[in-house]
């Protein structure tokens, strides 16, 4: 019960954090639409979210916390200090040269990652712009991220929580009221970013202080055992999650060759879809790699495999009915949430046929969340990664077939079946090695999972087709009763199928 207590406080937060991302992107989907600027913008993005999700969210995250979570058990207060502070400073070391070195190379990275802009100059002139102007703040975010990873051992998750949440209000406030005063508009969206970054740092550093961690440059130790092994696996584990975002870098330079548009098309159905995968993939991500570590350093396999038991199953209960919701509810989502402004009614029926493939793709994608932890929690880096190539390879093969068949659509098909794969080997090694052991009458669970969504699933396609009815015409707020309806309407149902069945415990 704690487990799904502690994933419904923090689901509810992400949420109201998420809510506010989607307020952002209609802003800026009504003032900027989708053309050249907002695909050279996505695509400028798309690079320094790959730096980050590679040098912090993923690899220290995952190299990092098991260790300290042994200091913290041994209550070494002084090695703490002095392991967090060596890493902090090597971080943000590392950090610049890589930050110079893209404002350097700008060119050479664009040409690597949007090759198809070259054929229109002003379109790779201002992705080249717009991106040189974003790269800072990958020293500010993944700092940011680092320190969140540390509180969240003391239990202190709020913060990790509040980092998108500044960025995104700020992005509002400058797309609103200080874009006007830019020449090009679109800019005004780099220094929102930059000034969101500064007070997302200022924050963790606040709460690092109330922990009582004391980031020194005196308490800098470079011969510091756990330090030289944590440099030792971190180039194998850049390598291993290198190779899952390399993937997101081919597709979206073979994006840049397909018609205008096609860039944010996918960026907006991504943007939806991201929703549930953080509030039940990264967050419980996040807290299941810091109460896998624990429990491992302990030697508590029992308790190891009930915790990745709980959450398979209360994932699965929930992950099932939101992906159906978004497939059925596709278009009428897109209607509400974007369609304002310079958004077009082509631009709701292209990137809602992204968001149903997404949504088919959506479970494969947060179960993947949740076992990649426990590779890391033992300090496995060499399977995930053999594991990482192999679905690299298979993505690509895919893309060659779906792409010439389903155009921008074939990415994310080619996605969603790489998705599946990746979960099926993930889970089969697990299982092979006797970490993960089904604790549970899983086929009885899952017989009674798919009856409760089937009769769900009926029952909103009846409802759905009630309401769509006129739908276009309606303003924003009848737009939102409507959905905020369908919402309503399918947890009360769904809940009831899961209390008939004696599922809901």
């Amino acid at each position: 019960m704690n487990i799904l207590f502690n994933i419904i406080k923090i689901s509810s937060i992400t949420c109201i954090v998420k809510i506010i991302g989607f307020i952002k992107d209609i802003v800026i989907a009504n003032k900027f639409g989708i053309n050249m600027t907002t695909d050279s913008f996505y695509s400028s993005l798309k690079i320094q979210n790959l730096l980050r999700k590679i040098l912090t969210e993923g690899t220290l995250s995952y190299i990092f916390i098991p260790i300290l979570s042994k200091y913290k058990i041994k209550k070494k207060k002084k090695k703490i200090q002095e392991l967090i502070s060596s890493i902090y400073v090597l971080l943000t070391l590392t950090l610049f040269i890589i930050t110079i070195f893209c404002i350097y190379f700008s060119k050479k990275i664009i040409y690597l990652t949007s090759y198809g802009f070259i054929k229109n100059y002003k379109k790779f002139n201002l992705t080249n712009k717009l991106f040189k102007k974003t790269i800072p703040f990958i020293i500010l975010i993944s700092l940011s991220y680092f320190l969140a990873s540390i509180l969240n051992l003391w239990n202190i998750i709020y913060p990790i929580i509040s980092i998108p949440l500044i960025t995104n209000i700020n992005m509002i406030i400058f797309t609103l009221f200080i874009s006007k005063y830019f020449k090009n508009p679109i800019l005004s969206l780099t220094s929102s970013i930059i000034t969101g970054g500064i007070i997302q740092i200022t924050i963790q550093n606040l709460y690092i202080k109330k922990i009582k961690i004391l980031l020194k440059i005196k308490n800098i130790n470079i011969y510091n055992i756990k330090l030289i092994k944590i440099i030792k696996k971190i180039i194998p584990t850049i390598f291993g999650i290198s190779l899952y975002h390399i993937s997101h870098i081919i597709n979206n330079n073979i994006l840049s060759f397909l018609k205008e548009g096609s860039i944010s098309w996918i960026y907006y159905a991504d943007r939806i879809i991201e929703l549930p995968i953080s509030i039940l993939g990264t967050i419980t991500g996040t807290v299941l790699l810091a109460k896998l570590s624990n429990k491992y350093n302990k030697k508590d396999i029992k308790g190891y495999n009930k915790i990745i038991n709980k959450y398979i199953q209360i994932i699965l209960k929930l992950s099932i009915p939101i992906s159906i919701f978004f497939i059925i509810t596709s278009k009428l989502l897109i209607i509400t949430l974007f369609n304002y402004g310079k958004f077009k009614y082509i631009d709701v029926i292209m990137t809602s046929k992204i968001l149903i493939i997404n949504s088919i793709s959506l479970i494969g994608l947060i179960l993947t969340k949740i076992f990649i932890p426990c590779y890391y929690s033992q300090q496995n880096i060499r399977t995930p990664n053999n594991i990482s190539i192999i679905i690299l390879i298979i993505t690509q093969i895919l893309n060659i077939f779906t792409i010439k068949l389903f155009k921008y659509k074939g990415i994310s098909i080619s996605n969603c079946i790489s998705s599946y794969i990746n979960t099926f080997l993930l889970y089969k090694y697990l299982k092979n090695k006797k970490i993960f052991k089904k604790k549970y009458k899983w086929k009885k669970f899952l017989i009674k999972i798919i009856i409760s969504n089937l009769i769900t699933l009926i029952l909103l396609i009846i409802s759905t087709k009630i309401i769509e009815k006129n739908f276009i015409y309606n303003n924003i707020y009848i737009r939102l009763i409507k959905i905020l309806f369908l919402i309503l309407f399918n947890i009360i149902i769904y809940i009831n199928n899961l209390n008939i069945l004696k599922i809901n415990k």
